[in-house]
């Protein structure tokens, strides 16, 4: 529920702690204390902002960005994703596939043009 109270406060734009405990009633530990988990899950970036004689946080909703670039790659907070796993989970399943089946089954690797009755080597 504090989650959700700070995100809908920073929908309309970066406020510093000061203002999201004034605006969700929440005392300043807790904002710092949720902002902080909220920015390790990628939800919000923090900055510095001068405040008369001291300095505030400063937080700002990042907006999800899913677009698709035509290339069949989506961007997921930043991390390409071809299909439903991205680049590197589609690696570590193909090599556990290898290790499984004990070298290079057909479905792990494209299958290699067979040579022409013509040009074959004798």
């Amino acid at each position: 529920m504090t989650q959700e109270a700070i995100i809908k406060a920073l929908k309309n734009g970066p406020l510093s702690s000061l203002e999201v405990s004034n605006l969700t009633g929440m005392p300043r530990a807790t904002v710092l204390s949720t902002a902080q988990k909220l920015r390790d899950k990628g939800i919000i970036k923090t900055g510095k902002v001068m405040v008369g004689k001291c300095w505030l946080a400063q937080y700002t909703l990042i907006e999800e960005n899913t677009t698709d670039d035509g290339s069949g790659v989506k961007y997921f907070c930043g991390v390409p994703s071809y299909g439903i796993f991205s680049k590197a989970e589609y690696r570590v399943m193909n090599a556990q596939a290898k290790r499984l089946y004990q070298g290079n089954p057909q479905f792990t690797t494209y299958s290699k043009a067979k040579p022409s009755e013509n040009n074959r080597q004798v």
